[in-house]
C-alpha cells in the first residue's frame, strides 16, 4: 500500500483536519529510581524512547528501548519503571484534538480514532532521526515565549510528526524515509520548475538516481510516476490561471504558461483528470459569482 492509497481513507482523509491541543511536552533524561504506579490514563500521549531502556505498560507490558514510540489513550492503563544500569532517555508530549469537517450542513466534530497501536518500533534510522527531530522543535515551542505564531509552528510539527509515525504504523512498518526524503526533493524540484521543459532525465539527475529506479520508488511513494505528478501539477495551477484570468487568457496561452507546448496534448491530460476540457472549464468558472 503506497501513501497515496492509504490516505484516500476517509478516515485519514478525516484526520488531515484534526486541530491538536497540548498539555504537556517534555524531553525526559530518566533517574535511576524513575517509574510511575499503575493508573487510569485520560488523554493521549506519545512517549519516544531514544536511549536507555525501560519497561513500559500500556494495558500490557513491554520492555522499550531506542526507536520504540509508546501511544496512550483515554482510557489505558499505564505504569513503568527504568533500569539502574541504563535509565531511559526519551521524548514525551500529551494532548487532546478535534477533527472538524466542513458539510452542506457546515462544520461538525468528528470523532476519529488515531489508527496507531500501543506500541511501535520504528527502525528505519532516517525515519527515527527525522521524528526525534521534530519531537526536539516540539519541546523548544513549549518552552517558548507564548507568541502569536508558538501555537502554529508547534502543530506544524506535531502533523508533520502524525502523519509519519501513521504513514509507518499503516504500512506495516515497511516505510523506508529514505525513499521519501528521495522523492520529496523531486516533487520540490517540479514544483519550482514545472513551467520550463522537464524530463525525467532532468529529475533523475536532480537526485543522482537512475531513472529506472526513480520511477519506482516515485510510484511507490506517491502513487504516480514522475511524468505523472508534473503532468497533474501544471493542470492544477492551470485551474488557478483560468480562475484568476477569467477570459483575458486564451487556453492555449494558459497551457504555454504551464509547461505545456501542446494545447491539444494539453486538452487531453485536462480532460482525463478533471472529467471536462480546459474550455467547458472556463466557461463553468465565468458563470460563478466570484470575489477573487
Amino acid at each position: 500500500m503506497n501513501r497515496s492509497d492509504i490516505f484516500m481513507n476517509s478516515s485519514f482523509a478525516d484526520l488531515q483536519n484534526m486541530v491538536p491541543h497540548f498539555t504537556h511536552v517534555a524531553h525526559k533524561i530518566a533517574s535511576a529510581s524513575w517509574g510511575y504506579q499503575r493508573q487510569l490514563w485520560d488523554r493521549h500521549s506519545f512517549l519516544l524512547v531514544y536511549d536507555g531502556e525501560a519497561v513500559i505498560g500500556c494495558n500490557e507490558e513491554r520492555k522499550v528501548s531506542k526507536g520504540h514510540l509508546v501511544y496512550f489513550k483515554p482510557g489505558d492503563i499505564r505504569w513503568g519503571y527504568t533500569f539502574e544500569n541504563n535509565p531511559i532517555k526519551c521524548y514525551g508530549m500529551d494532548f487532546h484534538y478535534s477533527c472538524l469537517v466542513l458539510d452542506n450542513d457546515g462544520w461538525i466534530k468528528k470523532d476519529v480514532p488515531l489508527p496507531l497501536e500501543s506500541f511501535i518500533t520504528i527502525n528505519d534510522p532516517h525515519l527515527l532521526s527525522r521524528i526525534i527531530y521534530l519531537f526536539q522543535r516540539l519541546t523548544r515551542e513549549w518552552i517558548s515565549p507564548n507568541m502569536f505564531n508558538k501555537v502554529f509552528r508547534a502543530r506544524a510539527h506535531f502533523m508533520e510528526m502524525l502523519y509519519l509515525i501513521v504513514l509507518w504504523n499503516t504500512s506495516k512498518q515497511a516505510l523506508n524515509y529514505d525513499k521519501i526524503r528521495k522523492v520529496e526533493k523531486v516533487t520540490q524540484f517540479i514544483l519550482d520548475n514545472y513551467s520550463k521543459k522537464i524530463k525525467l532525465e532532468d529529475l533523475a539527475n536532480h537526485i543522482q538516481l537512475s531513472q529506472s529506479y526513480l520511477q519506482v520508488i516515485f510510484k511507490e511513494i506517491t502513487g504516480k510516476s514522475p511524468i505523472e505528478y508534473l503532468i497533474t501539477v501544471r493542470i492544477n495551477k492551470a485551474k488557478e490561471l483560468i480562475k484568476l484570468k477569467e477570459g483575458s487568457q486564451t487556453i492555449s496561452e494558459i497551457a504555454e504558461q504551464v509547461g505545456f507546448t501542446d494545447p491539444f496534448y494539453f486538452s487531453k491530460r485536462f480532460k482525463k483528470l478533471e472529467g471536462i476540457t480546459p474550455s467547458e472549464f472556463q466557461k463553468m468558472v465565468l458563470s460563478e459569482n466570484r470575489i477573487i
